[in-house]
């Protein structure tokens, strides 16, 4: 005989009394989030093997409580296998017709119908057996098909599913565990397929989540920047526990629904354009349903906002959130500049919770790779600077000013490089480093020749001057830096040639005579010379070039091209030139050239 203790009727009809069993009378129940909450806490307070559910007037109501039961397994786990006989005044086809697609129910495992009979129905409560794990899955579960609410609309609700993965993905679990979300039909059809481990028990106690235990992004020192129309969908609540800033402002937020970039409220477009971010997270749909149509991924809004974030500054680092895995769709966002991309699960396609730990792992490593390379956003800068600069300094010469850009734009791209492999930070240094050779070679800044001069406005600094026997310096090379002082260097012949500049002569004397400084060691570039000379040439893997290194250079040309840093203080200091008696008489001291072809001297 069956424990009647464990046997509940659920109905409203008082004929139900009479059957042997816990007589439940079901209140009125609006939706289904008050369904939920009734049968979870039926079952937390009673012990039940057998369920009888009467269907009344409202037949899909009625059916919804059996769906209920059996979609509950987070919450009262084995328990959702128990038995369910549905008892009815209606035939099966009047119930069909008013439940619609809710009637399959009816012929899955583990349910059973009966006529409202009191003695038919007390036989059937007898016989009545539940289901079996694997019965869940293959006569139930892969039977039923729950559609979503059509009220929420497909954008939200592929947010809303979207956040959750990401909050149960990385352990977070910052969104309430009571969220009416969690509560629909729907959802909890969807959470079954990746819950059916709960099944193997029958504690229906919740046990709270260990904080310690949250994969977080670490983000000390980093500021974020989230755009979603819907961030308020769990979202933001999500990422703000995921990365862990130093304050909550560091995390900041522009939610607005928006068809493009000129579509932003002015005091949204003015946190893009001015503030400084290390990472900018960008939803590619960002006009929610309008763009469900859309199949060119470049018209989408988020697009848009890439394309402007980039254009502000090519080094900001970019993360692009899309719900298409489309592949073709994916290569676009990344040839479009995008630094990464996060798959936004929708619940159509109910990735398995393995597949959502390796999605969020990604896109871990992609934020901490965009940390790591926020430094190409000051390298930008600098380099919009530094073209800026030149265009002053040579404003008439085209082919200078292309070749120039074409050095700047061939460094950035190799620095971009960088994320896949740091050896291209020696290959940028070198390029940087051609920069300043280009500069120096320009007749305008250093006249190389016997004489040498470095040249400012109106004015020009005898560096290097050549007599018969010797060669003289304006400055001297001293513990690794040149600084003010003439040297000589005497010459065996007196037709011997002067020896060639090195770069290092040239920019100490324009450090010294163009810039003003007393030595050459200013602005690092001692330490920026040994570097070409020691780390480029000579690479090691862990002993290259680094971005400190690259700083360092970048900064330097940045100051070597600014016309506001020229200081003649020094200009007094330069050699003499040698009078026009003394040049006529060493130039009488030269022997005779011999004609071979004419036998002449």
């Amino acid at each position: 005989m069956p424990n009647t203790d464990k046997i509940f009727i659920l109905g409203s009809s008082q004929l139900l009394i009479a059957l042997e069993g816990s007589f439940i009378e079901v209140p009125n129940l609006i939706n289904e989030v008050e369904i939920h909450n009734w049968v979870i806490e039926l079952f937390r307070t009673n012990e039940i093997e057998k369920v009888v559910i009467e269907i009344g007037e409202n037949a899909l109501r009625s059916l919804q409580i059996g769906y209920h039961i059996r979609l509950s397994i987070e919450d009262i786990k084995r328990n959702a296998l128990v038995p369910i006989l549905y008892v009815s005044k209606l035939s099966l086809n009047s119930v069909m017709l008013q439940a619609e697609e809710y009637v399959q129910i009816i012929a899955t495992k583990g349910i059973y119908f009966s006529e409202f009979d009191l003695k038919s129905i007390k036989t059937e409560i007898e016989f009545l057996k539940g289901l079996n794990e694997s019965e869940y899955f293959n006569k139930f579960l892969k039977f039923i098909h729950i559609q979503p609410d059509e009220t929420v609309g497909r954008h939200s609700l592929a947010n809303i599913w979207g956040a959750h993965s990401m909050d149960i993905a990385s352990n977070a679990y910052s969104l309430p565990s009571d969220s009416d979300f969690k509560k629909s039909l729907y959802f909890k059809y969807i959470s079954a397929f990746n819950s059916l481990e709960k099944l193997k028990s029958s504690d229906t106690t919740t046990i709270d989540q260990n904080k310690d235990d949250i994969d977080i992004i670490e983000a000390k020192n980093k500021r974020i920047l989230f755009i979603d129309d819907e961030a308020d969908k769990g979202w933001e609540t999500v990422l703000r526990k995921v990365f862990k800033t130093n304050k909550p402002d560091d995390f900041v937020v522009i939610k607005e629904k928006v068809k493009d970039y000129k579509s932003f409220t002015e005091s949204s477009k003015k946190i893009i354009e001015t503030e400084k971010f290390d990472l900018y997270l960008v939803d590619l749909r960002l006009n929610g349903l309008d763009e469900d149509d859309n199949i060119d991924t470049e018209a989408f809004s988020g697009m848009k906002v890439l394309n402007k974030i980039k254009t502000i500054n090519g080094g900001n680092q970019l993360i692009i959130f899309t719900a298409s895995n489309k592949s073709w769709n994916l290569k676009s966002l990344l040839d479009a500049g995008a630094d990464g991309y996060y798959l936004k699960e929708s619940p159509e396609y109910n990735f398995s919770k393995h597949f959502s730990k390796q999605n969020y792992c990604k896109f871990k490593l992609e934020a901490y790779s965009c940390f790591q390379m926020a430094f190409l956003r000051d390298v930008y800068t600098s380099l919009t600077k530094i073209e800026a600069n030149f265009k002053v300094i040579f404003p008439n010469d085209v082919l200078l000013e292309n070749e120039i850009i074409s050095y700047l734009n061939i460094s950035f791209n190799l620095l971009k490089e960088t994320k896949q492999n740091p050896k291209y930070f020696n290959y940028a240094y070198i390029q940087l480093f051609l920069l300043i050779e280009l500069f120096i070679s320009n007749d305008s800044i250093f006249k190389e020749g016997d004489n040498a001069y470095v040249i400012l406005e109106n004015c020009e600094v005898l560096v290097q001057q050549r007599f018969t026997d010797k060669i003289e310096h304006a400055i001297k090379f001293i513990s690794g830096k040149y600084e003010l002082g003439k040297t000589t260097v005497q010459l065996k012949y007196t037709n011997e040639k002067s020896n060639r500049l090195d770069t290092n002569f040239k920019v100490s004397a324009l450090l010294i005579f163009r810039y003003g400084h007393q030595n050459s060691s200013v602005k690092k570039w001692t330490n920026i010379y040994q570097n070409r000379n020691t780390k480029t040439a000579h690479y090691q893997k862990g002993d290259g070039i680094n971005v400190q290194n690259i700083s360092e250079l970048i900064h330097f040309i940045e100051y070597l091209s600014d016309i506001n840093n020229i200081n003649k203080n020094n200009v007094e200091k330069g050699l003499k030139e040698k009078s026009y008696d003394k040049a006529i008489n060493e130039l009488l001291k030269l022997p005779f050239v011999k004609d071979e072809r004419k036998g002449k001297k």
